[in-house]
């Protein structure tokens, strides 16, 4: 069918006039895929703070534990002549107590951080991540405080040595336990890092 050039300017118009829409519709979309990609990039950024902070108060008690474990082993040394040297064992006990506080307290504060990272709008596999590390800290936490016991127990003048010793191997028992627990979840985590370099990398 022959069209007259009127009949094909007309047609022309029509055209134009239907291809605005998707003019306007594509700089639109850009646009939202710029604003994604913007929310993604901060997202990313919020959670990588929060990693920061988790990971300095980690360190920050990784610190205390090594002047807390100078103190254990002092403590484990009068063993023999507990209770007799009672007096004796009562500041490096004290010392531990309060050096034991300030690390659960830097490892509550390293759990809190990486859930706050898993709770952001990152890549799924990067949340189970940081999910499985805040358990992980929150097992430390829970490590301690059962470590805490054994100076508690020192200081404690109705412990006498039997007693003692029998705290120090439900101590050592439960730590076990925990010690099981804790190395589940690194592993979980590591094998979920491990399968998704690329996604770690590009969060970094």
């Amino acid at each position: 069918m022959l069209y007259s050039r009127a009949r094909i300017q007309k047609l022309g118009r029509q055209k134009e006039k239907l291809m605005k829409p998707r003019k306007r519709l594509l700089p639109l979309l850009i646009v939202c895929a710029l604003m994604t990609l913007a929310v993604s990039c901060s997202e990313t950024s919020k959670a990588n703070k929060f990693i920061g902070e988790g990971d300095a108060a980690v360190k920050e008690a990784d610190k205390l534990g090594q002047e807390n474990e100078a103190k254990i082993n002092q403590l484990n040394s009068g063993l023999a002549n507990f209770p007799e040297n009672r007096e004796q064992l009562k500041v490096p006990a004290q010392e531990a107590m309060g050096l034991i506080d300030k690390a659960i307290a830097k490892l509550r504060e390293a759990s809190s951080k990486y859930d706050e990272a898993s709770k952001t709008n990152i890549d799924a596999q990067l949340k189970e991540y940081m999910s499985l590390r805040s358990q992980e800290w929150a097992k430390h936490v829970q490590h301690l405080e059962i470590i805490k016991e054994f100076p508690s127990a020192v200081l404690d003048a109705s412990v006498d040595r039997e007693a003692l010793l029998k705290k120090v191997a439900d101590v050592n028992q439960r730590i076990a336990k925990l010690q099981g627990e804790w190395t589940e979840l690194r592993a979980r985590a590591a094998a979920i890092r491990e399968k998704n370099k690329d996604k770690f990398e590009n969060s970094n």
